[in-house]
């Protein structure tokens, strides 16, 4: 009660003294981190204190990444990222061979079986991509690429490494 009456004090003392300030939002960290953060920024009048917690933050925002980089989710995005990058995904991008690849990489780790109608619904609801039927398969259309480049930084995934090829043989 006493600590809640000191923060309610705080609050009033502080009510009009300053507001958040557009130039400490950082573009970098998720929205959701500024939302928190900014106000605690504008408050602190120490620049060491300000820089230790806006390192805070940009630590806070790593490790969201991290998490959400094993993510079933991260895992979809990969295999969309893989198919996009080999000849064949340049045209069409069926859920139906979505899902193939994800149960070829991922299947064992799940106790349920994948179907298409689950890594469907994952795409739809979690990843927020559109589907479209075409020639009689659900597809994702090429039109969100853009959306798949935000998702791919959202989620820490970057290009598809290429595997060089091991110039280290024997010759007998």
């Amino acid at each position: 009660m006493h600590i809640r009456n000191q923060l309610l004090l705080f609050r009033f003392r502080n009510l009009n003294k300053k507001k958040p300030a557009e130039a400490l939002v950082d573009r970098s960290i998720e929205p959701r981190l500024n939302q928190i953060f900014v106000p605690l920024l504008s408050i602190i009048e120490d620049p060491q204190a300000r820089q230790d917690l806006q390192e805070l933050a940009k630590r806070y925002n790593r490790e969201m990444i991290a998490d959400r980089g094993m993510d079933m989710e991260a895992q979809i995005l990969e295999i969309i990222r893989d198919m996009l990058s080999s000849p064949y995904g340049e045209s069409r991008l069926p859920l139906k061979d979505i899902t193939s690849w994800f149960v070829d990489r991922h299947g064992m780790d799940y106790e349920r079986k994948v179907t298409s109608k689950w890594i469907g619904t994952i795409i739809r609801k979690k990843l927020n991509l559109k589907t479209q039927k075409s020639h009689g398969v659900y597809v994702i259309p090429l039109s969100e690429k853009p959306k798949l480049e935000r998702l791919y930084e959202k989620y820490g995934i970057g290009p598809k490494e290429v595997e060089e090829p091991d110039t280290h043989e024997s010759h007998s």
